[in-house]
């Protein structure tokens, strides 16, 4: 009786050994099928990769207009346009370090001094 118990519970274990074959088969089918598809994508400059290349495309567009004008250099007004701007900037980035700086003292101050129970005690 022991050897047919035997039989019953590999016979259990081959169901799913076949059903763990035929799960990697469909992943690895599909992973096959995924890499054909990228690489058809790449061929017709589609895909993630056809897309960066689409926005590399812009940026160089877009330095290429910027490079455009060299009187824009020598112009006074539009320098000092150019130069508000950069200060409007500034002055945005500093209010926000103000508000993180305050965040963090709020939260330093919420919390409970952990410098006192890291450090050692003091030796006289």
């Amino acid at each position: 009786m022991g050897e047919t118990e035997e039989k019953v519970k590999n016979h259990g274990d081959n169901k799913e050994e076949e059903h763990n074959k035929v799960e990697k088969t469909e992943k690895k089918e599909k992973k096959d099928k995924d890499k054909k598809d990228k690489h058809e994508d790449d061929k017709n400059g589609g895909g993630e990769e056809g897309e960066d290349q689409e926005k590399k495309s812009k940026k160089k567009d877009k330095k290429a207009k910027k490079e455009k004008n060299p009187e824009d250099k020598k112009d006074p007004q539009k320098l000092k346009t150019k130069l508000q701007k950069i200060e409007d900037k500034i002055q945005a980035m500093v209010l926000k370090k103000d508000e993180i700086l305050k965040l963090i003292h709020e939260a330093e101050q919420a919390k409970p001094s952990t410098a006192a129970v890291d450090a050692p005690p003091p030796t006289n």
